[in-house]
């Protein structure tokens, strides 16, 4: 009997927790099972509780339907804060647009006001086989080549203007006066091959192969005597009685007359020179002995100097060429190297109306090649050909290298000639 007992109390099962009354949500697991999928002892707790007392239950699920009316409330209050944005932004809109409307009326009203030009129609026959169509491209083709054509014609006259000057050709009497003065831009080699001393200032003016150490005596008489500064005119009011023959430098400013006249006597620093255009600004009349009267006048074009300024020198300039009674001659000197001026021709045709002799001397010619020195000549030349008033011939000096300046004394020394002692 002992022996059965023990083998049924062996083969009893153990006893077994169930965690809820509920078979579905039952669930038996040993410590091991619990201890592996990580189960705490007071989430278990918890369940347990919740599942013994039915008033935690209930409060749950109060709590859940509040927190989904809060979540709908809240969905709602989003909604109508957006809605009124959007309202809003609408509003800014359309206002925007009412008035951009207006603008664009206001507009067309003031441009309906201007009266409108009526497009022009063209009507082709359709039967006619001369008429071009645009469509067909023929037209625009034509306009655009006859554009192009234009173009290339006034590039042609730009770059002729350098072209034209190139296809001068210069007389024989030119050609040999600038070679037989050694005009234009020589190398010192050449001046002391022809026998010239080029350590002296204005080599060219003096006698080649001279043995004198000293420089030559001026061969005309009339230069050799001291030039002296005597009057200086800022109004027509202001000029000296007339009494000698007088000679006039004129031209544009910087064209070197200041410095011309200090070549022709020999005399430096007598009349001032600057490389600043408008030095001088008054007519400045010069003695020479008893004989004659060189006047150096103020440039025109342009001068450091105010426009007012300017054109009160210019007046003067001109009264003085029209008015003056002494007045034998006018040079008018040119620069070589840019030829003739509007300005230039302006004077010109002034003392042509007033019947003033004027001779064209070509200043700085030793900035130039001596072919360009002879063409610039032939250029004036041609220009002049009509005019009555002007001297011949035309006179070519450079006062740095003194080309030419014994030429134009011999040429200015036949006015004072004539004059009794």
């Amino acid at each position: 009997m002992a022996k059965e007992t023990r083998k049924s109390a062996k083969l009893k099962p153990k006893p077994t927790r169930k965690t809820s009354k509920n078979a579905d949500s039952s669930i038996i697991l040993d410590k091991q099972a619990k201890g592996k999928l990580g189960f705490n002892n007071d989430s278990q707790k918890n369940k347990k509780h919740s599942a013994t007392n039915p008033s935690s239950k209930v409060q749950s699920l109060k709590t859940a339907k509040e927190k989904i009316v809060y979540e709908k409330e809240s969905k709602a209050e989003k909604k109508q804060t957006t809605t009124t944005q959007f309202k809003h932004s609408s509003l800014r809109f359309a206002k925007k647009k009412i008035e951009d409307k207006k603008k664009k009326k206001s507009e067309d009203e003031s441009v309906d006001a201007k009266p409108k030009r009526k497009k022009r129609v063209i009507r082709i026959d359709p039967y006619d086989i001369s008429n071009k169509r645009l469509d067909d491209g023929n037209v625009l083709d034509d306009i655009s080549n006859q554009k192009k054509e234009k173009k290339k014609e006034e590039e042609q006259v730009e770059l002729s203007k350098n072209a034209q000057f190139r296809a001068i050709k210069p007389s024989p009497s030119i050609l040999s006066f600038v070679e037989d003065n050694l005009l234009g831009r020589r190398r010192d080699i050449e001046l002391r091959r022809a026998g010239y001393n080029t350590e002296l200032s204005a080599p060219l003016d003096n006698i080649p192969f001279s043995t004198s150490s000293e420089r030559e005596r001026i061969e005309e008489s009339v230069f050799r005597n001291k030039m002296e500064f005597f009057a200086a005119a800022k109004a027509a009011s202001s000029f000296p009685p007339p009494g000698l023959p007088e000679i006039a430098f004129a031209g544009r400013s910087n064209v070197g007359k200041s410095s011309l006249l200090n070549a022709l006597t020999r005399q430096w620093g007598v009349v001032r020179t600057s490389d600043k255009p408008g030095h001088t600004q008054t007519i400045n009349f010069f003695k020479l002995g008893m004989k004659l009267c060189l006047v150096d006048l103020p440039g025109y074009g342009f001068a450091y100097a105010k426009e007012e300024v300017k054109e009160a020198w210019e007046e003067l300039v001109k009264e003085y060429v029209s008015t003056r009674v002494g007045l034998k001659r006018v040079c008018l000197l040119i620069d070589t190297k840019w030829g003739m001026k509007p300005r230039d021709n302006e004077l010109i045709h002034l003392m042509e109306r007033y019947q003033t002799k004027y001779q064209i001397v070509l200043t700085k010619t030793d900035t130039v090649f001596p072919l360009d020195v002879a063409r610039r000549a032939m250029q004036i030349e041609e220009t002049l050909k009509e005019h009555n008033s002007v001297v011949q011939p035309l006179m070519m000096v450079s006062s740095k290298s003194g080309a030419g300046v014994r030429s134009l004394r011999t040429a200015l020394a036949k006015i004072a000639r004539f004059v009794k002692p």
